[in-house]
């Protein structure tokens, strides 16, 4: 499996460094997700405490090693506070404002999902929980810190 790279820095904290399990052999090729997915969790974020919004990306590498940064990321750090269990989500946007579903993890999530039958359903059910059952999940919406 091919590892995406960040490193995140955010509220005067050190730089941590987290790998992401690329999904694009697993779904041949990137999930697509509208405009209207990234739209709904903007109002979520102004609906919700549970759900905020940070600068904290400084670095994305590829799985090629090649640099990334200068991209409209958006990381999803989600928290099940049923299950407690967190996984990642890495997006990147797209000019008409849509986005591409590029990595998941921690690696206990890439595994219950890729060792499932339903993974991919189940994975595009998480998305959509994400954004309707807001008092389900904890959900810190991480953004590039080049951003003004």
């Amino acid at each position: 499996m091919k590892n995406w790279k960040l490193s995140i820095k955010y509220d005067g904290f050190k730089v941590t460094e987290i790998k992401l399990i690329d999904i694009k052999n697993f779904f041949e090729g990137y999930l697509k997700l509208k405009r209207s997915y990234f739209t709904s969790l903007t109002k979520a974020v102004k609906i919700s405490k549970k759900y905020s919004v940070i600068k904290g990306i400084e670095k994305v590498f590829s799985p090629n090693q090649e640099d990334w940064t200068i991209n409209p990321w958006v990381l999803l750090l989600i928290k099940d506070d049923e299950k407690e269990n967190p996984f990642w989500l890495l997006f990147l946007r797209e000019k008409d404002l849509s986005g591409e579903l590029v990595a998941i993890g921690p690696q206990e999530f890439v595994t219950y999902i890729m060792n499932d039958v339903e993974g991919k359903k189940e994975l595009k059910r998480l998305l959509n929980y994400i954004i309707t059952y807001l008092n389900k999940f904890e959900c810190i919406i991480m953004i590039p810190n080049f951003l003004l």
